[in-house]
């Protein structure tokens, strides 16, 4: 079901004044990233258990209210997530969690969090092949 436009914008709004999992974790994999257009930066810390879950996935970054509030909300929304979930993660699912108006307003912004998340896992993938 679409997400409605006031209620997208009230929720990222929500989340980029109280970020979710905002911090950097120690003995992390990391992966950063930004939007040169505008100066966003993300930052992706994740630790994966030897099971394949996600032990610890949160953030650090500076940017606009979308940048931000897309990467509390996708980073909430994957707590307890498998690397193999994030592995899967589609920037088509973008406007399915911020709201298809958000996303056309401000594509650059709101795929950012989902483009270093998924790099991020793709070097978490190798340290543990390792």
């Amino acid at each position: 079901m679409p997400i409605d436009h006031h209620d997208a914008i009230e929720r990222l709004l929500d989340h980029y004044r109280q970020p979710r999992h905002y911090g950097e974790l120690a003995d992390a994999v990391s992966y950063s990233g930004g939007v040169p257009d505008c100066g966003d930066t993300i930052t992706v810390y994740l630790q994966v258990a030897s099971d394949g879950r996600l032990a610890g996935l949160q953030f650090t970054g500076q940017g606009c209210s979308v940048s931000i509030g897309t990467a509390s909300i996708l980073i909430e929304q994957l707590q307890g997530a498998t690397l193999a979930d994030l592995l899967a993660l589609d920037e088509a699912s973008a406007p399915d969690i911020v709201g298809s108006e958000i996303m056309q307003a401000r594509p650059h912004c709101a795929t950012l969090a989902f483009k270093v998340l998924k790099t991020a896992a793709r070097l978490a993938e190798r340290h543990q092949a390792n």
